[in-house]
């Protein structure tokens, strides 16, 4: 016959019927009995498979009616090179490298590729393939199948593998016609164990479930499908592999109340042991069935799981060879099912594992979200607090400082005016009541001034100024200082222009706060403050010391609010601790930046790095 690809035409070595006879060998088991003709049909109408030829270089010169049935796309239109356009794309290369083998005696292969259905989806197809022309030195023709493996690729067979050949459990569950049932010399009827095998699948496919309810639905199902067994059990390892464990029955229903079918147990271990079915007949009467069989539920991805054994209490003659066969193939068609179900059993466990974690994940969120809410509301709490604290520190300070003034004002009116009225005792007591007045003003106006930074209530007052007097102002207020405690102060101002753009009340507090503290803790030395350009833009002073220094710990927190390097009440040197944290706070005011660098009993470096101008006014926040 001619088939017809296009304009195309050639030539087709065998018949129809020829080739469906060829490929029986690859699906099905040959038939003994019946009419050809009519066993042909009923293989045709029965096999799942898409029936194929091919040449050696993958022209294809014939495809069945399934071909048609799952495509969508007509035979004709595919032979040749058309069957590709079905194929999916990334596995074109390898079917077609598959059908191009040189090698002698030419092996028969199998590949799994993606073949689109007329639905428009691509489903995994396993392709089976023999030479047409075996005895020949090289492969002139192939002949073939394409069995749907989708859902069986998808659960067992990652499909990204890129594996060319499926797992033994899979081709067992595809193909346990070609690799049991082609052994059709030794089946009396290859078209009844055909349907026998077919029943079995399906009853097992419509009873799936979990584990143990498979385990009595491979029994039943078995029982069912073949029919010279009255009853089936199905024993699996045990889980320390020490034994075998009977866990189900099938067929019970045959035996009188109380009666309950056995085999010999060497009869499941020796199936079990060798992989091979073992078929057992007695003539004699006894607790024994007269006749029964056992076969191993093995696959090739997990090895030997069990035992599947059916029996007949009477006829001798009802389990023979042909059944031996059909319950190896019934065996291993089993191992897939459990292996399947144990495999979606431990997907549903892994599924309520991730539910678990997930909902762990939902109420950790939860409490972290409630956990973030109450972190928010202690936060505004101790920002209410802070501001309460400030409002009253300022409030405080006010009103200190007024009744502060009016001491320290009457102390000097005193010393000033009625010093011949005072004795020197008196004189005395006046100068202190002044000295520690003012050191008490000082200190309550550093917390006044705090106050009014952390409630934002400071503003810069920007102008233009020389700043080279402001400098010789603040050092000539401690000039006294220093002389009394034998310290030299120098000060050097280098400006090309000594014109700058700033706040000259906030900039003369920074250096007011840097002299001061320099002068507190030098008792010998020198005390120097250099004024230099760093560039046409930004501006320098430095502040540097012989004092007393201070240790590497403190250093990093000489800037932290109400720190001094000495905690204790008992400590030397008096104050606060709001000095330098003032400084900090007025040198972001201004743009600027501040830093120390000190080596205790050495001295300390203070440089404040500023703006020549700052172009508009910033309110602190």
């Amino acid at each position: 016959m001619t088939h017809y690809n296009g304009k195309n035409s050639f030539p087709s070595e065998f018949s129809d019927a020829e080739i469906l006879h060829k490929v029986s060998k690859i699906t099905s088991p040959q038939q003994q009995v019946g009419d050809r003709e009519t066993e042909e049909d009923r293989l045709w109408e029965a096999t799942p498979h898409i029936i194929w030829k091919a040449y050696a270089g993958g022209w294809v010169t014939y495809l069945g009616q399934c071909w048609e049935e799952y495509t969508g796309v007509p035979a004709a239109a595919a032979l040749g090179f058309g069957y590709l356009a079905q194929v999916h794309p990334e596995d074109r290369p390898r079917l077609l490298a598959k059908s191009r083998i040189c090698e002698f005696p030419p092996p028969s292969y199998e590949i799994i590729f993606r073949l689109r259905t007329r639905e428009g989806t691509y489903r995994w197809n396993l392709a089976r393939a023999t030479p047409a022309n075996p005895e020949s030195q090289e492969v002139l023709e192939w002949m073939g199948t394409y069995t749907d493996m989708d859902a069986l690729q998808q659960t067992q067979v990652d499909p990204q593998a890129g594996s060319e050949f499926l797992p033994h459990q899979a081709r067992s569950e595809a193909n346990f016609k070609a690799e049991k049932l082609c052994e059709a010399g030794t089946l009396r009827d290859g078209g009844q164990d055909l349907h026998a095998i077919d029943r079995f699948t399906n009853l097992l496919s419509q009873r799936a479930g979990n584990l143990g309810q498979l385990l009595q639905a491979i029994a039943d199902a078995t029982v069912e499908a073949i029919a010279g067994a009255e009853f089936c059990l199905v024993a699996l390892r045990e889980s320390d592999c020490t034994g075998l464990k009977l866990s189900a029955v099938g067929g019970a229903e045959n035996f009188a109340a109380g009666k309950t079918p056995h085999v010999q147990n060497k009869l499941l271990w020796k199936a079990f042991a060798t992989g091979e079915p073992v078929l057992w007949c007695s003539e004699c009467e006894g607790w024994l069935p007269a006749a029964a069989c056992a076969a191993a539920i093995e696959s090739g991805e997990n090895g030997r799981l069990g035992v599947l054994a059916i029996g007949n209490e009477k006829d001798t003659k009802a389990i023979d060879g042909q059944t031996q066969q059909l319950l190896a193939v019934m065996g291993k068609q089993a191992a897939i099912a459990i292996n399947s179900a144990r495999a979606i059993e431990k997907l549903k466990k892994q599924e309520q594992l991730l539910d678990l974690q997930n909902e762990l994940l939902i109420r950790q969120q939860e409490e972290l979200e409630n956990q973030g809410r109450r972190i928010q509301q202690q936060k505004l709490q101790l920002l209410e607090a802070a501001k309460l604290k400030s409002q009253f520190l300022g409030i405080m300070s006010h009103e200190l400082r007024t009744p502060m003034n009016s001491i320290i004002g009457f102390s000097q009116l005193l010393l000033r005016q009625h010093k011949q009225l005072l004795s020197t005792q008196q004189k005395d007591m006046v100068g202190r009541i002044l000295h520690n007045g003012k050191n008490l003003l000082v200190l309550i106006n550093d917390i006044l001034d705090l106050s009014k930074i952390e409630s934002g209530r400071i503003e810069l007052e920007i102008e233009e100024f020389d700043l080279a007097p402001l400098v010789m102002d603040v050092a000539l207020e401690f000039r006294n200082q220093a002389t009394e405690n034998n310290v030299v102060m120098s000060v050097s101002v280098c400006l090309q222009n000594q014109l700058i753009v700033n706040d000259k009340l906030r900039l003369r507090q920074l250096l007011v706060n840097l002299v001061s503290n320099a002068v507190k803790f030098t008792h010998r030395g020198s005390i120097c403050i250099e004024v230099r350009e760093l560039n046409c833009d930004r501006l320098i002073i430095t502040v540097q010391d012989t004092g007393i220094g201070i240790c590497e710990t403190a250093l990093p927190h000489i800037f932290d609010k109400f720190r001094q390097a000495d905690q204790t009440t008992t400590r030397h040197y008096s104050g606060t601790g709001l000095g330098l944290a003032i400084c900090a706070s007025l040198v972001k005011m201004i743009h600027g930046t501040i830093t120390a660098e000190s080596q205790l009993k050495k001295g300390s470096t203070f440089r404040l790095e500023f703006p020549r101008k700052i172009h508009h006014k910033k309110l602190i926040s």
